[in-house]
């Protein structure tokens, strides 16, 4: 995550750059098959839910490094930049006609007030909530990815914010893999970083462990839980729902156990899914995230999925589709997610 638990070569030549890219601390502007469940963690249910999502979603993303790859390349380098991502190149591969990244408000290891109070009160300034004004009911998703505190005022803010200006769209939130594998957190939350904690020191981490980390989130009083309970909130006040979870974290978590089991594919080290100490994803953890949002977003399975598949690696398709099945599992298992299906067995 960038939240604590109990103890945190792609196709696309553009992705690659934009995990590089994500480490910047900056805001930046660019443009460019399951039954969805009744939430039985959500006091409102809407009718929506009873629909899967076929048309492509129009986006607005208020986000960190641990999510900002999901969207639009961000690159120094114009050509690259103009590609608009992984999650657009799913969604065309299924049909998802209209998919647009609107706005990216991007803020290294942010948390959602930090995004809200971007722009000191001026909201002209602040990139999110300039792409929720303008785009109206036209915006389909606005995404957060809160960090370790939780609850967190700025949810609130712009679950009220789009209840106010953006009839038709729905919240995702994203839960984040922990930081420093939980031996440190980020300024943003109060943290100094990991320490001694190197990329590394997660080849040591046992299953035992990583077991902890998924029956810690996902315990009563766990990160998820509190999540859901204050996204439930919005919902009561938007009178139906509008807010759902994207439990990155635990497809993160589950990948691992694979990793330790030695499963994965052309992966033989835990280390090999994140590229320093506080947790960044290489292309294996990010295309993995990525499968979680499509699900979440669209309601449906993304196993079959082709278009992040490296042609030239030998591990990849299997790989691929092993991450796409951890992804579906995580986002069923959810009960906050919007979908619902049965898991499937991973390596299948």
């Amino acid at each position: 995550m960038i939240h604590d638990s109990s103890r945190k070569a792609s196709r696309f030549t553009a992705f690659k750059a934009a995990s590089g890219a994500a480490l910047l601390a900056i805001a930046i502007a660019v443009s460019g098959c399951a039954t969805p469940a009744t939430d039985a963690s959500s006091s409102v249910a809407s009718a929506s839910q009873s629909k899967p999502v076929i048309t492509g979603q129009k986006i607005v993303m208020a986000t960190h490094s641990f999510n900002v790859f999901v969207g639009p390349t961000r690159s120094r380098d114009a050509a690259i930049a103009s590609t608009p991502g992984p999650l657009a190149a799913l969604a065309a591969e299924r049909g998802k006609a209209g998919h647009e990244t609107l706005a990216v408000q991007m803020i290294g290891g942010s948390t959602p007030m930090q995004h809200w109070n971007q722009g000191d009160g001026d909201d002209a300034r602040n990139i999110a909530k300039a792409a929720l004004l303008a785009g109206g009911d036209k915006v389909d998703v606005f995404t957060m990815s809160p960090n370790a505190k939780m609850p967190e005022d700025g949810i609130d803010k712009f679950g009220d914010f789009v209840i106010a200006h953006n009839k038709n769209a729905r919240v995702m939130v994203q839960s984040s893999w922990s930081a420093y594998d939980g031996h440190g957190s980020t300024p943003s939350v109060g943290g100094a970083g990991g320490g001694d904690f190197k990329n590394d020191d997660r080849d040591k981490e046992t299953l035992a462990n990583v077991e902890k980390w998924l029956a810690s989130e996902k315990a009563p009083e766990g990160y998820l839980s509190r999540l859901r309970g204050q996204l439930d909130g919005i919902d009561k006040r938007a009178g139906k729902q509008i807010t759902y979870v994207v439990p990155s974290s635990t497809a993160v978590y589950n990948l691992r156990r694979e990793v330790i089991e030695g499963h994965v594919p052309g992966v033989a080290k835990q280390s090999e899914m994140h590229r320093d100490p506080i947790g960044h994803p290489t292309t294996v953890t990010a295309h993995l995230v990525t499968y979680v949002w499509y699900t979440a977003m669209y309601r449906e399975s993304p196993v079959g999925l082709q278009a992040l598949i490296e042609k030239d690696d030998p591990n990849s398709a299997k790989r691929e589709k092993m991450l796409q099945q951890i992804a579906w599992n995580a986002v069923v298992g959810e009960p906050k997610s919007g979908v619902k299906g049965s898991p499937v067995k991973v390596g299948s």
